[in-house]
């Protein structure tokens, strides 16, 4: 395997700046897909500038894990770049030598991927794709153009924009408390005794543990979560579906449907087969639902749905079984009330699910592992930006960014901007599944045509 490829990018002292046809804001999975689309789709004349904080694009959050143990949480057959190949993947790997056979790769060889899948586009493109590495200060859309503003560079004037900012930590660190738990040194400074607190029981959380058994961490580890809810496996070998999703689980009270699916389970239609059916139709179902509906569905369904959408490698699952079976686990249903943060402990009051008695315990780390935050004041100044200027505005639920069916986002007076889009987990509200690669690299498929299609003639 070779080693990461470093991209050419925009050497600091040119103070020219440049002009391009399509701006991509941020290099993770996002940005990289669309980058690949564009140069797929478009003509010997289309400029396309990516612009990404890293020097590696195509690793970001997800994939930048030097963890061995931190496997996709899809099978490689479904994890291609390319939508018309669905085997480019596991075509790689087999020829790189990396995983080979492996139904559950390990995360960082995807991001070598998505590096190499880059990387060979700028090497073809003859100078139309570029990538400039550098943190984006402001973006402005103007009439005619979109200026991109650069720190230490010069700007970059697009015809078009995309906002790929992918995902933003929950909350910032403090002391032994750690918000943002996809740092490298989340878990730096530890004692290999002490105890931990995990506040979240998703898939973030498992990472977490994983890492912690793999550094030998012989300390309790708890992991607080309101209903204690963990991802289910995926099987050991993928099955054909069985059949399409019924339309009837696309219409009607929220209630029905669920009645509806549980229904088709108690029948003996496998609940993952039904899952999987499902995940093409995925943002119909989602859109499907009027905005009571939504709400309702996130307050009450929402740890249910996610827990049997997004389901770990049966291995993994089988680590976290046998460290709850040993006893160095514990699964509490609950919440976290209160904390006393200091530099090597903290004193966290829970109160657990069905009891008003607040508990206190001591631990020496805790690492909040509830997701990303969706406030796009909050989560970045880009974002923070943007919506003072009234370019953008978050959706009805706050999940992200408010865009339209086309990706397009929403301005603070209801507008669908012609200039700037969004792909990726800002989009949340409008898709909801859109953090998975098979659902981002449909947006990326639609969206480069969108893109094209909007530039001048």
């Amino acid at each position: 395997m070779s080693p990461v490829a470093s991209l050419p990018s925009e050497p600091a002292e040119e103070r020219g700046g440049h002009s391009t046809d399509v701006a991509i804001i941020g290099g993770g999975a996002s940005g990289v897909l669309l980058a690949l689309q564009l140069m797929h789709q478009g003509d010997a004349r289309l400029r396309v500038t990516l612009v990404d904080r890293g020097p590696h694009p195509g690793y970001g959050i997800a994939y930048s894990t030097t963890c061995a143990s931190h496997l996709l949480n899809t099978r490689a057959g479904d994890m291609s770049a390319w939508p018309a190949e669905p085997d480019h993947f596991s075509r790689w790997l087999q020829a790189f030598g990396a995983d080979a056979g492996q139904d559950f790769a390990c995360r960082q060889t995807y991001g070598r991927y998505l590096n190499a899948m880059l990387t060979g586009a700028v090497d073809r493109s003859d100078a139309r794709l570029r990538v400039v590495i550098g943190d984006v200060a402001s973006v402005t859309p103007r009439e005619a153009k979109v200026v991109v503003e650069i720190a230490g560079r010069d700007p970059v004037v697009a015809h078009m924009a995309v906002l790929a900012t992918g995902h933003y930590a929950p909350a910032d660190d403090e002391g032994a408390y750690r918000g943002n738990p996809w740092r490298a040194d989340v878990l730096d400074g530890l004692a290999p005794e002490a105890p931990v607190l995990l506040v979240g029981t998703g898939l973030t959380m498992i990472d977490i543990v994983s890492t912690l058994l793999e550094r030998d961490h012989a300390g309790p580890i708890t992991a607080l979560s309101r209903r204690g809810l963990l991802p289910r496996m995926h099987s050991a070998k993928p099955h054909p579906i069985r059949g399409e999703a019924p339309d009837e689980l696309f219409a009607g009270a929220l209630s029905a449907r669920l009645a509806l699916f549980r229904g088709l389970v108690r029948a003996g239609r496998p609940w993952a087969d039904l899952m999987q059916a499902l995940r093409p139709r995925n943002a119909a179902l989602w859109q499907s639902l009027n905005d009571e509906q939504q709400r309702r569905f996130l307050r009450h369904l929402r740890p249910w749905w996610d827990v049997h959408r997004h389901r770990v490698a049966p291995q993994i699952g089988a680590v976290i079984d046998d460290a709850i079976a040993g006893g160095q686990l514990r699964i509490m249903e609950g919440r976290l009330a209160a904390m006393e943060v200091e530099a090597t402990r903290v004193t966290a009051t829970i109160r657990r699910r069905g009891s008003d008695a607040p508990e206190h315990h001591d631990f020496g780390r805790v690492i909040d592992c509830r997701g990303s935050r969706t406030d796009i004041s909050a989560d970045s100044p880009l974002l923070a930006q943007l919506e003072r200027g009234g370019h953008v505005r978050s959706d009805a639920l706050q999940l992200g960014l408010a865009v339209d069916g086309d990706d397009a986002v929403i301005s603070a007076g209801g507008i669908a901007s012609p200039r700037l889009f969004a792909l990726g987990p800002p989009t949340r509200g409008r898709h909801w599944e859109i953090t998975a690669i098979p659902d981002i690299r449909k947006r990326a498929e639609l969206l480069a045509a969108r893109l094209l299609a909007g530039l001048p003639a």
